[in-house]
């Protein structure tokens, strides 16, 4: 279930690219500014449909172009799709599967499980909730089918409370209290649906992909509702609700939720190096998609930028390890092969080398 082919065309210095990964191990390497995290925002893109560089389109976009194309085949077991996205300099976004046009980014993103780790990762320690929010409900999308159109129904209908105690019509407080019904309903399955993946996760997590690593042998992994859980959401809404009237906003629900990393009760951003907290980062992403590709039929893909940034050789030799545990295709890019090489050690796929210079591809 790998990608087989990757043609990318005036996606930032990248003119036109064309690229067989391995499915197993494709280490991306040359100096600064070849191309070569551009080749991981083009996999990434494919996916996501936006990039883990910027929110501003237009720079993705090659100068004097006017639009980008990404172009992949997926296998899936016997079966190789084609699928593709192009955004122009309006902002358009066109997306296809098998040579048709799909309306819902979802649809591509569902069969192509992609994270990435860079060195801004740290975000899920240092960043709010809403970075780890994210994380955790990356994993859910792919292994809960009914998550996405939950988290939909549910957001739609913050939007409209949001609204109703912003503008505050004729009779809102009978409106809110009709949708609130509503809302306890999505937000309790969605906490649900949370709470027991997270469960899973805990267990994959110290069972068998951080066992080995010392920095875990303390670590607790606490997650929060949004709510007090002990006290029923309907009661926690009613009590919140003229909190929420003065704020304009909703104070509490699965739109609060966090995961807290914890060490001896300190928060292990404060507690941890630079270098442990990327460990555990790996950890936790390999942990992700072990689950994913457990739980599914999808082979995850695991993008990592500039790999040796703040690990040691030793830390990097951990790192091969946590990687060898999962089955996911890996792209990893750095200056050189041989600040790698501590990383590929412990591992036995299949591996290929590409070169980068002046945004074209050249296998080793």
């Amino acid at each position: 279930m790998s990608l087989e082919l990757l043609n990318v065309k005036h996606f930032r210095n990248l003119s036109d690219l064309s690229f067989n990964p391995v499915n197993g191990v494709n280490i991306i390497y040359g100096e600064n500014g070849s191309g070569k995290t551009s080749l991981l925002e083009a996999i990434y893109y494919l996916s996501h449909g936006k990039s883990f560089r910027t929110v501003k389109y237009k720079n993705i976009i090659n100068h004097q172009q006017e639009c980008f194309f990404i172009h992949a085949k997926k296998r899936v077991d016997q079966l190789v799709l084609p699928v593709g996205i192009s955004k122009n300099q309006t902002g358009d976004t066109e997306l296809k599967i098998q040579g048709k046009t799909c309306r819902r980014m979802a649809e591509l993103a569902e069969l192509i499980p992609v994270q990435v780790i860079t060195p801004e990762s740290y975000s899920l320690f240092f960043g709010g909730p809403k970075e780890r929010r994210k994380f955790l409900d990356f994993g859910l999308f792919h292994v809960e089918h009914q998550f996405f159109s939950l988290w939909v129904s549910f957001n739609k209908l913050l939007k409209q409370r949001n609204a109703l105690l912003k503008q505050k019509p004729r009779n809102y407080h009978e409106q809110i209290k009709y949708w609130d019904k509503e809302f306890v309903r999505l937000a309790t399955e969605i906490n649900t649906l949370r709470t027991e993946y997270l469960e899973r996760f805990r267990s994959v997590f110290f069972d068998k992909i951080a066992a080995n690593l010392a920095l875990v042998s303390d670590l607790e992994i606490k997650f929060n509702s949004g709510w007090k859980t002990e006290i029923e959401l309907q009661q926690v809404m009613e009590q919140s609700f003229e909190r929420d009237i003065r704020q304009g906003f909703t104070s509490f629900g699965p739109h609060k939720a966090d995961i807290t990393f914890v060490v001896n009760d300190t928060i292990v951003e404060n507690y941890f190096s630079r270098g442990q907290l990327k460990l555990l980062l790996y950890a936790l992403k390999v942990t992700q998609n072990c689950i994913i590709e457990a739980e599914t039929e999808k082979q995850s893909i695991l993008l990592i930028d500039d790999l040796s940034s703040e690990l040691s050789v030793d830390t990097r030799t951990e790192v091969g390890h946590l990687l060898a545990k999962c089955q996911s295709q890996i792209f990893i890019t750095a200056i050189d092969s041989e600040s790698v090489s501590a990383v590929l050690e412990p591992m036995t796929r299949k591996l290929e080398m590409f070169h980068v210079k002046h945004g074209n591809l050249i296998t080793s």
